[in-house]
């Protein structure tokens, strides 16, 4: 029987992808550049590619690659389900990623976005009765519409928890730190905070002691949660009253205190610190925003002190008020009650972005890889 064109071309093609999944590498590789939705495609070939994208070093490789393709994600107004966003930088155009309603999570009250890392997001779902104030605290994978709901803390009383995220070096390790109120201190003197800690690697919560102080609500946010990681660090703002303060713990569970930046005591309230101050991770190092009426102040965390890198001006003005701010590598990202900004560090130039396709509502937005990383961190994974 003579073999067709169309038949030569499919059993050439086939001995082709015989070599190429022959050479493991570089099939994992090849596959390690498509996009999540595609992989999970990929999955469904045959037994040798489900095992080829389904263990730990491809997800390594995957994040790798996805990570040189950084976007945003973004929940740009709070409602009964949670719809989530990608901006890619340069366009900003905002493309549907996905919608997080799971069926556990308690329907009194909206979902909340805290924190991005490694393509996992968390978000919190207030719970609260006469006397205690708790969250439902989940961890969502917007790529693969997984979500994990984290089993519950120790009650707080009289006022909600405040939480963290730190992560890493491995891909599968995250840690949730919780600081919630146990009630008032022997003496009658105050509160008493405690913090305990979820591991992805134990799945539980265990108690680490009494911790200083509990983080504050930062400008606008409805929820003690505002952190920032850098440096193998959560840092949270404790108080802006002189001198200010900051909380901080590490991966090792060790908690500090710090102060904020001081400024002249010459200066009028409205140029020294404001109630429109924000930690970000510049470079990956602590840095703090303040804004004030028409031009801002970038301080960095160097050498155990605040060092003022940069002083530029807003474009816009104090009427229109800054719902929310963060930061990637290059940028920095400012929301207002009208428009979405950037200011590249390079440039030191204001951009004003599209708007998104619905007005802010107590928005938030992090930087964002997409990974095909288990809600538990990668516990699941096997392999290298």
């Amino acid at each position: 029987m003579v073999e067709t064109r169309a038949q030569h071309r499919r059993r050439v093609t086939a001995l082709k992808w015989d070599k190429v999944e022959a050479a493991g590498d570089v099939f994992r590789d090849i596959l390690s550049r498509l996009s999540v939705r595609s992989i999970r495609l990929a999955k469904t070939v045959n037994k040798y590619w489900h095992a080829s994208v389904s263990d730990k070093h491809f997800a390594t490789l995957q994040i790798a690659q996805s990570r040189k393709k950084p976007s945003y994600i973004a929940c740009p107004r709070v409602n009964s389900a949670m719809r989530l966003y990608l901006l890619r930088p340069g366009k900003f155009n905002y493309r549907h990623h996905a919608t997080v309603n799971p069926p556990e999570r308690s329907a009194d009250h909206h979902m909340h976005m805290i924190s991005s890392f490694n393509g996992l997001v968390c978000c919190i779902n207030q719970l609260s009765d006469e006397y205690e104030e708790d969250y439902q605290i989940w961890i969502c994978n917007p790529s693969t519409e997984e979500t994990l709901l984290l089993p519950q803390g120790r009650p707080s009383l009289w006022t909600e928890p405040s939480l963290g995220v730190a992560y890493g070096p491995d891909i599968s390790d995250y840690k949730i730190f919780r600081i919630f109120s146990v009630g008032e201190r022997n003496t009658g003197e105050g509160v008493l905070y405690e913090c305990e800690v979820y591991s992805s690697s134990t799945g539980a919560w265990r108690s680490i002691g009494s911790v200083p102080h509990l983080p504050m609500y930062v400008f606008l946010s409805p929820h003690r949660s505002s952190h920032v990681f850098a440096g193998g660090k959560i840092y949270w703002l404790v108080s802006l009253e002189d001198p200010g303060i900051i909380l901080s713990v590490d991966m090792e569970e060790h908690f500090e205190v710090m102060e904020l930046p001081q400024y002249s005591t010459e200066l009028r309230d409205e140029d020294r610190i404001t109630v429109a101050t924000y930690l970000i991770n510049l470079g990956g190092s602590l840095s703090l925003v303040v804004l004030h009426a028409d031009y801002f102040d970038i301080w960095v965390w160097r050498e155990a002190s605040w060092v003022l890198v940069t002083t530029d001006d807003l474009p816009f003005t104090d009427y229109e008020i800054v719902l929310f701010l963060t930061s990637s590598e290059k940028e920095i990202l400012c929301v207002t009650g009208l428009h979405l900004w950037t200011y590249r560090f390079n440039t030191r130039r204001w951009k004003r972005r599209g708007r998104p396709p619905t007005q802010f509502v107590t928005p938030a937005m992090f930087p964002f890889t997409e990974s095909l990383l288990p809600c538990n961190g990668g516990v699941r994974l096997e392999g290298r």
